[in-house]
């Protein structure tokens, strides 16, 4: 029975390293990463998400002359296969501040509230509404023949009611208009005026 050697697991990610190795990909510049993709609360612990597994991983040499991404495997430590990250080893270039990162950290947070749907909540029933739903779900079908059986002679009464027209003039014809004056003397002087009063405008206008 041969014995085959089991595939190496990913290893932890180291906080520091001693190797000297520059991985040869352009460096990683903390302005171009979203605020949320690096953690500078503990600047010697600062972290980042990696550009090409997408994890986060340390980065070593914080009071060194030169930041790099720690060297790393591309998936989770002691579960996935120990497979190299080509991102391992990349400098990674600060410029932008902590003070900085804070202030574009929680501009993202605010901008991202707002994208954020509410939640509708439902209005409140009143307590007479709450009660005449609860009583219609209540109901059964012989309930609601009940309940119109009571109802019947006073619906078929104002239905009844409804055809009849009343004494004088009907609804659809309006109602009588006088067609004489109530007063004609004033009617009469009313004339008057206006017939003065239109022949002075028209005297006015000939002048002009």
């Amino acid at each position: 029975m041969a014995i085959t050697a089991a595939m190496p697991t990913a290893k932890e990610r180291p906080r520091r390293t001693r190797t000297k190795r520059v991985s040869a990909l352009p460096a990683v510049k903390v302005s171009k990463l979203l605020p949320s993709h690096i953690d500078l609360r503990e600047p010697l612990k600062a972290t980042l998400v990696c550009e090409d597994c997408q994890t986060w991983c340390p980065i070593t040499g914080m009071q060194s002359r030169v930041q790099k991404v720690v060297p790393h495997h591309t998936g989770k430590a002691h579960v996935a296969d120990a497979i190299h990250c080509r991102g391992s080893n990349r400098v990674v270039e600060f410029d932008m501040t902590i003070v900085e990162w804070h202030e574009a950290l929680a501009d993202a947070v605010t901008e991202a509230s707002s994208r954020t749907a509410t939640a509708v909540l439902p209005k409140a029933f009143s307590p007479r509404t709450d009660q005449t739903l609860r009583a219609r779900a209540e109901r059964t079908p012989a309930g609601r023949v009940a309940d119109w059986s009571a109802v019947q002679v006073a619906v078929s009464a104002a239905d009844a009611a409804r055809k009849d027209f009343p004494s004088g003039d009907r609804p659809a014809d309006g109602p009588a208009l006088p067609l004489e004056p109530q007063n004609v003397e004033a009617y009469e002087q009313r004339q008057r005026e206006i017939g003065r009063h239109y022949a002075q405008s028209k005297a006015a206008r000939s002048a002009a």
